[in-house]
């Protein structure tokens, strides 16, 4: 009889609803154009397995519109323990950092803090230091040579999600991360070189989070990077069309490589040593086979189809990620220098930089041009980008997704990151090594080192620093007193064995360094909107408050019966809810503290972020390690 009583009240609102659309003809044209385009992606079954990680889209964009919305208005160097609502940046770097450690998990990931000092806004002076977030995992046959993957978190003075610019790059490494885990766990792998994760810090103020990285944080160790990927301003390029309408072109998703020659961003090519051009050169060669593959892996996965639609409304799906699509993926020298490759590539060091849209600054600007750096840079106005509503578009999960999984690609492979299996013994991990100068000490961990076989294991650390100084302890300081090449090693053992990890240290008077051309040049965080780009509307509220714009104005109806149809549609509504209820009571779970899977993991998360955070006075640095911020 419930379920009986349900079906007459569900008859019942249905009819309301007609009675109410017949009414408004105007809205009611609106509703029926609507493209019936699918808001999420559902892949179909993949045959065969794609032989190397790869990344879920709905993973990264659920965690994009989660950070992004959460935590607003990053401004680096001001969260002086203020709230969230007011400087979101420290609770972001908390709960990205919480999100890579639970993704990493099992594999010896340890975070650091690395602080430096910025002079802030122009004539807005800095409160706090600001700090780049680096998570280290070991790697198992080359743990002294590194990969680093790096994007920034901060925003400008005046942004609100910066959701685009650079919210989407935390979100493809995690997306990264979450892949590589996933695969070297099922197929019993491990990195074998080291991988470094960063996002930096104050990149809109000057990219001095990186500069601040190449030349203090690891300026001893750049001979021992293999290559730097930086994933910039994502998810409004391959395979969106402008508003999901076919008569808009294809945006490409474009790989800035380190040039070999100069141009207006870099004049200094040519002081590139031999072997760095050979490695530039192999890198750049190697990064062309990366998109085709990852093509083929998309549809592979079940991914080789888009629903767009006509300017009639009307859906229309097309093939995606086929071979004659390449061409949205170039491959082309970085001429700008804005981002935070831009110190790696200059040290001489191969990097590649997933970039989408970036015309918005552009004297004439096509008008899919994504206000970047503005306070419109939503994840709700991406998603207007790609299907002209603020749902969940499927086109820009899959534009954010391609970045990740050309990541994915390149760092599986051998010349790169590569993988292999455990042998047994513990892996030995050395920190970064900042500048090395005769006389100047330097602070050494292997923190991050661990035995994959057996985690809880206690380890014993022995270090040589190669001029007759000795240490144990899992950190330790050394000073070389003269300049010269020295071999630092470190020894860790358990009861399964022990490993050795070797780097030369080049101790000099003239240490590498990479000067920033923005220094010198402060900016108030507050770019001006360009005039020539007029920004879209969401189709489902227009600007008048009128119907969807979709070419079909609304037609006004008397005050007093929209009123009417309104208490109808409520008491319809409140009947149904009624009717749910009373139909599905015997079937539900009435024990206390039951919650349901999207409310445990919001609390799950939420209190990840809480656990992390410490309020800190101004004088205070973020403190350093995994446990908190």
């Amino acid at each position: 009889m419930k379920r009986q009583r349900f079906t007459m009240l569900l008859v019942v609102a249905l009819s309301l609803a007609a009675l109410a659309s017949s009414f408004a003809p105007g809205v009611t044209a609106s509703v029926a154009a609507a493209p019936d385009i699918p808001q999420s992606v559902q892949p179909a079954p993949a045959s065969p397995p794609v032989d190397f990680p790869t990344v879920d889209p709905s993973y990264i964009y659920n965690q994009l519109f989660y950070m992004v919305t959460h935590f607003q208005r990053r401004e680096a160097g001001y969260d002086n323990n203020q709230p969230v609502s007011v400087n979101g940046h420290d609770e972001f770097a908390a709960y990205w950092q919480a999100e890579m450690l639970r993704d990493l998990q099992g594999f010896g990931a340890q975070a650091r803090h690395d602080a430096f000092h910025v002079d802030g806004w122009q004539g807005r002076p800095a409160t706090v230091e600001a700090f780049n977030v680096e998570v280290t995992v070991p790697g198992v046959t080359h743990p002294e040579q590194v990969v680093v993957i790096g994007c920034h978190y901060d925003g400008e003075a005046s942004s609100t999600q910066s959701a685009n610019d650079d919210g989407s790059g935390c979100a493809i490494e995690l997306g990264v991360a979450k892949a590589l885990a996933t695969y070297w766990r099922t197929n019993h792998l491990y990195p074998a070189r080291t991988l470094r994760f960063v996002i930096y810090d104050a990149e809109e103020q000057g990219i001095f989070g990186s500069f601040h990285y190449v030349n203090q944080t690891v300026n001893g160790d750049l001979g021992n990077i293999v290559a730097m990927l930086n994933e910039e301003q994502n998810g409004i390029g391959y395979p969106l069309r402008f508003l999901g309408k076919t008569s808009n072109p294809l945006l490409p998703t474009t790989l800035w490589m380190t040039p070999l020659t100069n141009n207006q961003a870099y004049n200094d090519t040519q002081s590139f040593t031999s072997a760095q051009t050979q490695a530039i050169t192999a890198f750049r060669s190697l990064m062309q086979q990366d998109a085709p593959t990852a093509f083929a892996a998309f549809r592979q996965l079940g991914y080789g189809s888009l629903t767009y639609r006509n300017d009639q409304n009307q859906p229309v799906t097309q093939q995606i990620f086929t071979p004659q699509d390449l061409q949205y993926t170039p491959e082309a020298d970085d001429n700008l220098g804005g981002s935070d490759n831009y110190p790696f590539a200059l040290a001489g060091l191969p990097t590649a930089t997933f970039i989408g849209n970036y015309s918005y600054y552009d004297q004439n600007p096509p008008p899919w041009s994504y206000p970047y750096d503005q306070p419109q840079d939503t994840i709700q106005l991406m998603n207007v980008f790609a299907s002209g509503s603020e749902a969940e578009a499927k086109a820009l999960d899959l534009s954010l997704a391609l970045p990740g999984m050309l990541t994915t690609w390149a760092l599986a492979q051998p010349a790169v990151l590569g993988f292999a299996a455990a042998d047994g013994k513990p892996l030995a991990a050395i920190s970064d090594i900042a500048s090395t100068t005769p006389g100047a000490a330097i602070a050494l961990d292997a923190s991050a080192s661990y035995d994959p076989t057996n985690p809880g294991a206690t380890l014993t650390y022995s270090w040589s620093f190669g001029d007759g100084g000795r240490a144990t302890g899992v950190a330790t300081q050394h000073a070389w007193a003269s300049a010269g090449d020295y071999p630092l090693s470190l020894t860790v053992s358990d009861a399964s064995g022990s490993r050795t990890i070797t780097k030369t240290i080049h101790v000099t008077t003239s240490p590498v360094v990479i000067t920033n051309p923005y220094q010198g040049f402060p900016q108030d965080g507050r770019p001006r909107a360009n005039p020539a780009v007029t920004l879209p509307q969401p189709e489902n509220t227009s600007p008048l408050g009128g119907s969807s714009s979709t070419g079909t104005p609304g037609v006004a109806a008397p005050g007093w019966l929209w009123a009417l149809v309104a208490i109808l549609a409520i008491i319809a509504l409140a009947a149904i809810a009624f009717g749910v209820s009373m139909a599905r009571r015997p079937a539900m779970n009435t024990a206390a503290g039951v919650v349901s899977p999207a409310e445990a993991e919001r609390q799950r998360r939420e209190q990840a972020v809480r656990g992390l955070l410490t309020p800190r006075s101004p004088d205070q640095r973020p403190p350093e390690g995994s446990g908190s911020e």
